[in-house]
């Protein structure tokens, strides 16, 4: 196990059924348990529709014999299950390079101490959207956060204007965290967007509410919705969303909502 990179802010199991399915028996871990992918028959979600769900496009015991051929060649033979090792694994996790770098302290945001990833990858965005001339930027999970320091580099940097659009799949909403307000938002469209194996956040329900209330006191012209997949009828979505079978449907609920509310040159 420790030749696996870890997340960090989660468990490892915890990623995995938060993400993919359930663990059985209870209290087993992904090395000693088996993983009941969402939309089995033997899926215990409650849901009377939990078997309309569809698997995701690679199945959870999808085996690489490149990497089964590799178990072990960087060190001893890891102990535990060769299966586990064999999974895709390394394919949906995220080098957090920047955590060798330095933070940094933001007097606008609370908390005002920032992360390395908070602190680097929002300003290379931000210098990205500038490089271009303006840009739609999408972020999902752990760059939720990101995407929204990065706008307020923007503002800092006097080219708010250059941002056309914010989408955030199942990421971090947070205006406090990331030292922005709702009046940041009136000119540009704002997205939230979750699947149905995700539960709804309070944090994000809360940023667009805030974006429509400004609406609704005739402040500012943009779009903010929070667009929720199992309310649409689209069912068996992971949180990794882009590699289940029904992402070109994801994908054209976005394309939808974009050509929609986000204004042409």
């Amino acid at each position: 196990m420790d030749l696996l990179p870890s997340f960090g802010r989660i468990t490892d199991n915890g990623a995995w059924t938060a993400w993919y399915g359930h663990l059985v028996p209870a209290n087993s871990t992904i090395l000693t348990g088996t993983l009941v992918p969402h939309g089995d028959p033997a899926d215990p979600n409650p849901s009377p529709d939990a078997y309309q769900h569809v698997r995701p496009l690679f199945p959870l015991d999808t085996v690489d014999a490149g990497v089964v051929s590799r178990t072990g060649a960087i060190g001893p033979q890891p102990a535990g299950s060769n299966q586990y090792y064999a999974l895709e694994y390394y394919k949906q996790l995220v080098p957090n390079a920047e955590v060798t770098l330095p933070g940094s302290t933001c007097s606008t945001c609370d908390p005002m101490t920032l992360t390395p990833a908070n602190t680097w990858t929002p300003q290379n965005l931000a210098a990205l959207v500038e490089k271009l001339g303006g840009a739609i930027v999408a972020t999902h999970s752990q760059s939720g956060i990101m995407g929204h320091h990065m706008t307020r580099i923007l503002k800092e940097r006097g080219q708010l204007g250059l941002l056309k659009g914010l989408i955030t799949l199942e990421g971090s909403c947070s205006l406090p965290n990331s030292g922005l307000t709702a009046a940041d938002f009136d000119n540009i469209p704002y997205l939230a967007l979750k699947g149905d194996y995700t539960p709804t956040s309070m944090v994000c329900q809360d940023t667009v509410s805030a974006i429509n209330a400004r609406r609704a006191g005739k402040q500012g012209t943009a779009k903010a919705d929070y667009l929720k997949l199992d309310d649409m009828g689209i069912l068996g979505v992971t949180h990794m969303m882009m590699l289940d079978t029904k992402n070109l449907e994801i994908a054209d609920v976005l394309l939808d909502w974009v050509n929609k509310n986000v204004k042409r040159r």
